[in-house]
């Protein structure tokens, strides 16, 4: 009897070692978690940067290039007034083309010429902005698009945008080994991939006061950045 009641306790005892070895999770080798992570930092726009340029159209080229000379260079003397430094304005696309009429069918006539003439502009006066483009504007500009706002310290923000963005992968990283009872290992690759700004204008017209001309108002604007980090699992 003593020695069926040793066996029993025996077996008692040997239970606990049995359930853990059934419920014990253990890695395969050579086994990874691939992870991805994203932040964003916003900052304050510090200058804008805005396409203005001039369209002029005539029966001959040259006639329409010199009409887009004398157009273009009223445009930069305005953009200057307003105080935009001559190291902010520089062209960034000039074009000549044929026009031609195509009303009649099968045929088409010419009718001129159109020259264009883009300058990337950057405004650093904040506060400016629409005052600056409506002087361009009665300077003869008939073309202003492609207006984005900027940060000085955008290289900054997209550093601590990365390094925030590490930190989000080895959370889910380790939420995802910790749900599965594994536990991370080493760091087997990092990529990561930078998205840019974000931000959009906000254009407000007086409807007071016509000659009030347009309000540019930036929002803040934003860096974002993700990662994607392989861990050994063990």
């Amino acid at each position: 009897m003593k020695k069926l009641l040793g066996i029993i306790l025996a077996l008692a005892l040997l239970l606990p070692a049995f359930a853990l070895a059934e419920t014990a999770v253990f890695a395969a080798e050579g086994a990874t978690i691939t992870v991805s992570g994203s932040a964003s930092v916003t900052l304050k726009a510090d200058y804008a940067q805005v396409t203005v340029g001039v369209s002029t159209k005539a029966p001959t080229v040259e006639e329409a290039s010199e009409k887009n000379n004398t157009a273009i260079h009223a445009v930069i003397a305005a953009l200057k007034d307003a105080g935009v430094l001559e190291d902010d304005i520089a062209t960034s696309n000039y074009s000549v083309g044929a026009e031609y009429d195509y009303s009649a069918f099968g045929t088409q006539t010419l009718t001129g010429y159109n020259v264009s003439n883009q300058l990337n502009v950057v405004i650093r006066d904040m506060e400016h902005i629409g005052a600056t483009l409506d002087k361009a504007t009665a300077a003869g500009a008939n073309t202003i698009y492609n207006i984005q706002f900027l940060s000085t310290k955008a290289n900054a923000a997209q550093d601590e945008a990365t390094a925030h963005a590490v930190q989000d992968a080895i959370r889910r990283a380790e939420l995802l080994a910790k749900a599965a009872g594994l536990q991370l290992g080493s760091i087997v690759s990092i990529s990561d991939s930078v998205t840019g700004y974000n931000a959009m204008p906000r254009v407000y017209k007086s409807t007071m006061d016509a000659a009030a001309g347009n309000s540019i108002l930036p929002d803040d604007t934003s860096v974002s950045a993700s990662v994607t980090i392989v861990f050994e699992l063990k």
